[in-house]
């Protein structure tokens, strides 16, 4: 359904000096607890899904789909936790975001971390 089972921990470095690395990898590493919790249910009720798949006319998907967005649902609430713990005050925001892979027609989520703009506090209103 195009989650990934982890996300890389490795540091950009786009983000020098606008975010400790120890602070990258704590963020990155509750995302990754919340997957690595998550997506052995949803692969089993996959395997157990496309195996009943004939018999259900595809019902048997369903409880795989609602699981998949309940991890969704999850992480993008992680993700505003940390927005709001500490992101938003350096200037950041993340969100998990969908993408076309580069090598092929899929789609994937991934999570991007955008520079919030400057508000000009000493401007007259």
């Amino acid at each position: 359904f195009g989650l990934s089972n982890k996300f890389d921990t490795e540091f950009p470095s786009v983000l020098t000096g606008k975010v400790a690395p120890e602070e990258f990898k704590t963020s990155i590493g509750r995302v990754n607890t919340c997957l690595r919790k998550n997506l052995p249910v949803n692969v089993k009720w996959l395997l157990c899904g496309c195996l009943c798949c004939c018999c259900t006319l595809g019902c048997s998907l369903w409880p795989v789909i609602c699981l998949n967005k309940r991890t969704r649902r999850s992480i993008q609430k992680l993700l505003e936790w940390e927005n709001n713990r500490l992101y938003h005050k350096l200037g950041l925001h993340w969100k998990l975001s969908k993408r076309k892979c580069e090598t092929s027609n899929m789609m994937e989520y991934v999570i991007l971390i955008e520079f919030l703009p400057k508000y000009p506090i000493f401007r007259p209103d």
